[in-house]
């Protein structure tokens, strides 16, 4: 991706309920959801992940040109017009939340199958500088691959409510995303990341780490910004018995 071209980024967490309906949903959100959101205006590419701790659980990153993607007409009608098969997998979803970011810092080259997500709060203005000088010093000691942090507008909902994500400092939500071939080495660099931020923030969550699923571009779909995406029938038909 290159980078001039986002600005923002969606962030989105989600579990399903059970195992039974686990092969319907990586099928829906492959080839139906996620493709039909990456058509949007103001969407240029996104990534799905599975937990390596959780199988039920699953992270999305929607790369954005900014945060205005969110707020369209096109997106308003997707949300509050789902497809016959979106309208079935939201009963199965849990533990939804979703973070809509403008981009703070990119460090690193290309991407890799392990990732890492970590979330906190702060107030303090002179972290950014800290950080952002902390983290390319990860990138050159080659303890990451790749790294990107956000920070989410307060005050703002994007059209869709959460569910509690644990935080209760003070200040705005961040999130990072950490990127690394080695799963270990991944977590020895997060862990050196949260050791860093937790003096320096009101609140940390505790991070989660996912491996590569998918991976979409606006530039390799067939269909244009401004015509909604067709849903996929024919696999929905597979799966219901129509």
């Amino acid at each position: 991706m290159n980078g001039a071209q986002s600005r923002a980024f969606l962030a989105l967490w989600n579990g399903i309920e059970s195992a039974k309906v686990q092969a319907e949903y990586d099928i829906w959100h492959s080839f139906e959801h996620v493709p039909e959101r990456v058509g949007l205006p103001g969407f240029v590419e996104a990534t799905r992940y599975q937990s390596v701790d959780h199988p039920l659980r699953y992270f999305t990153c929607y790369r954005l040109r900014s945060l205005d993607a969110l707020d369209t007409p096109e997106y308003r009608d997707v949300f509050t017009h789902p497809t016959p098969w979106s309208s079935r997998m939201r009963l199965v979803l849990r533990d939804f939340y979703r973070l809509p970011c403008e981009v703070g810092g990119v460090y690193g080259l290309g991407t890799a199958s392990q990732l890492s997500t970590v979330q906190w709060r702060s107030a303090s203005p002179a972290l950014v500088a800290q950080l952002n000088h902390w983290l390319q010093r990860l990138i050159l000691r080659g303890a990451a691959i790749r790294v990107e942090w956000g920070l989410a507008p307060p005050g703002e909902d994007y059209w869709l409510p959460n569910t509690v994500n644990g935080l209760r400092g003070a200040g705005q939500d961040h999130v990072l995303m950490l990127q690394q071939m080695d799963a270990n080495i991944l977590r020895q660099s997060m862990q050196a990341l949260v050791a860093f931020l937790q003096p320096e923030v009101s609140c940390v969550a505790q991070p989660e780490y996912f491996e590569l699923l998918t991976h979409v571009r606006q530039d390799e779909l067939e269909s244009t910004p401004d015509q909604r995406r067709a849903p996929h029938t024919y696999l929905f038909d597979q799966f219901t018995g129509e």
